[in-house]
């Protein structure tokens, strides 16, 4: 199991999340798992609190924006991995409440990702929108 700590500091806000996680190679379709790409599946099914040890239960948009970041880097996976499936199993969060949103999943998984798979990292840009409080991820696509 790895755990990758995405950070962004900008002048006005900070970011941190950490995310624990393992990657498996079955040989048959899983039965756990959502689907990601043909061969990439997520399980977010067991994540538990890194702090406090208690279980975290992940609302969808949560479970939206893990998907969204492996899909960044599901086509690489699957041109390195010759394994039929490979589950992406978050097993742990680190999150301090006041610098997380939950928006930041996406490139924490993908960053994760490309420490696990020895990927180029893919780039995402954060800014926040001072008057709203918004924060926007820019993937460079």
């Amino acid at each position: 199991m790895r755990t990758y700590r995405y950070r962004v500091q900008r002048n006005g806000f900070g970011l941190f999340l950490g995310i624990a996680a393992e990657a498996t190679r079955p040989t048959n379709l899983p039965v756990r798992g959502i689907p990601v790409s043909d061969r990439v599946r997520l399980n977010a099914s067991e994540v538990s609190d890194t702090f406090h040890g208690n279980r975290l239960a992940l609302n969808e948009h949560e479970v939206a924006y893990l998907q969204l970041g492996l899909r960044k880097v599901s086509s690489a996976i699957e041109r390195i991995e010759t394994s039929p499936y490979i589950v992406i199993s978050v097993r742990a969060l680190e999150i301090v409440e006041v610098d997380y949103v939950e928006e930041a999943l996406a490139p924490a998984i993908a960053g994760w990702a490309a420490a696990e798979f020895s990927l180029t990292p893919r780039p995402c840009n954060v800014s926040r929108d001072s008057a709203t409080g918004r924060f926007t991820f820019d993937w460079d696509e």
